[in-house]
């Protein structure tokens, strides 16, 4: 496509995605308008570069993102449905993601990952495996690097391997993965799609051009991602398991398998990271890794080799007999869940963050079966707290801060408990990711006597 002398609106700044795409967008020789409601001097500073090639409003939406435009670009915090975009596509005014457009500008295949929980883990461990090959394989999306700021150098020999969210996938149009992976669906930014239902078919869109030439992988253990291998669908799917022997990847016994090849691969030993949740993203991995020729000796070593990510069950320290976990990342009641069966032994929770409207009653379950002791911060607090008590549980502590949250914590724990801080939340209550939080519980612990 040519962008030469297109007059493109960018709605929304974003965390990241802003300025790369910007950039981008006039080195193409598009005219550029940014429609920005953050008015703070913050973001006017991070556009000065860019000020004179630009035109700019702040603290609304105006008719300008529409009128006259070609194109309409949006950030992933950008709901599709504010009135601008939905006037904008009434006037036939096409309106994408970023994902969208690196996608257009992109000669590499793609491999993209969605789901609900464990897509970082699994596009970090993916991009880990493909990196053995003989070819340039760029890892980035919504695990924190925009697209549009890598693909357009590659060559058809080459790979992307992107995580993809629920908001990115809300606006492509002819995005075609070679592999699609749908990890799980469960209940998460209900608030921004208003319904599971919604959320499962925004989440579908990832394949939704794909062909008999493509591979769509499902977790064959979830009832929303199996209930898309019995549809009539025109790509190769490829099924996942941890509990059952299928034609696909699996684990049985000791051992992971490859049920296509009918071979085995390695033992599950070899997986280093906590839970049983986390043995469904290395499978995941492996499977993709596979599908794409990547040698068994190298999945082998590297699975073995593999930690983990910052924010994601990340041991920081042990102080006077006690174990501190970050599960910053932690931000819906599933994630949650599985960090406390992943975890052996008493358990100090801290928990609670932004308000989304999710339920907490099967998390309010496990807790009352593993926790000790419950510490609750963040907006969501009391509605949090309201489902933990219906189960009889009631060693739990309001607090207003990270700050008072690690104190609290550390005068319940005893030698051998673990404080957990997996917030079951988002943070943009009180922080602005929850990589801020998670330093933040990180930056407490460790200034703590005897740290």
């Amino acid at each position: 496509m040519n962008l030469r002398g297109k007059n493109v609106a960018v709605v929304g700044l974003g965390e990241r995605t802003g300025l790369p795409l910007i950039k981008f967008l006039l080195e193409q020789g598009a005219q550029v308008f940014l429609s920005e409601l953050n008015e703070s001097g913050s973001a006017r500073q991070k556009l000065k570069p860019f000020s004179a090639q630009l035109d700019m409003e702040f603290g609304a939406h105006s008719k300008a993102v529409y009128e006259s435009k070609d194109l309409i670009i949006t950030s992933p915090g950008v709901p599709a449905d504010i009135p601008v975009l939905m006037e904008a596509r009434r006037r036939n005014v096409p309106v994408w993601s970023e994902l969208e457009l690196a996608f257009r500008y992109c000669q590499a295949p793609f491999v993209a990952i969605t789901g609900t929980n464990g897509k970082t883990t699994v596009t970090t461990l993916l991009g880990a495996y493909l990196g053995t090959l003989d070819k340039e394989v760029v890892v980035a999306g919504n695990i924190g690097t925009p697209l549009i700021d890598k693909v357009t150098r590659l060559s058809p020999h080459d790979l992307v391997v992107a995580e993809v969210s629920s908001f990115q996938l809300e606006l492509v149009d002819k995005f075609k993965p070679s592999i699609a992976c749908i990890l799980n669906i469960t209940p998460d930014h209900l608030n921004r799609h208003r319904s599971l239902d919604n959320y499962r078919r925004t989440k579908a869109r990832i394949f939704q051009n794909q062909d008999e030439e493509d591979y769509l992988v499902l977790n064959a253990d979830d009832k929303n991602t199996s209930a898309l291998a019995e549809k009539d669908l025109p790509m190769r799917k490829v099924l996942f398991s941890l509990e059952k022997k299928i034609n696909g990847f699996y684990v049985q016994g000791d051992f992971l398998f490859d049920g296509i090849r009918g071979e085995k691969l390695f033992s599950r030993q070899k997986i280093k990271l906590p839970g049983k949740h986390n043995r469904a993203n290395v499978l995941a991995a492996v499977g993709m890794a596979r599908l794409l020729g990547v040698q068994l000796e190298k999945l082998e070593q590297i699975t073995e080799d593999f930690r983990g990510l910052p924010h994601t069950l990340e041991y920081i320290n042990t102080i006077y007999g006690v174990h501190y976990v970050n599960d910053s990342k932690g931000t819906n009641p599933q994630a949650t869940g599985s960090a406390l069966e992943a975890i052996e032994g008493p358990l100090v929770l801290i928990a609670g963050g932004q308000d989304r409207g999710l339920e907490y009653d099967e998390l309010a379950r496990i807790i009352a079966d593993r926790v000790k002791y419950l510490i609750l911060m963040g907006e969501n607090r009391a509605r949090f707290q309201e489902a933990v008590i219906k189960t009889g549980f009631s060693n739990i502590y309001l607090v207003e801060d990270m700050e008072e949250a690690v104190s609290t914590a550390r005068h319940l724990a005893a030698r051998g408990d673990t404080v957990l801080m997996s917030p079951a939340s988002p943070s943009w209550d009180q922080y602005s990711s929850y990589v801020e939080r998670g330093e933040r519980f990180r930056y407490l612990v460790l200034q703590m006597e005897g740290a």
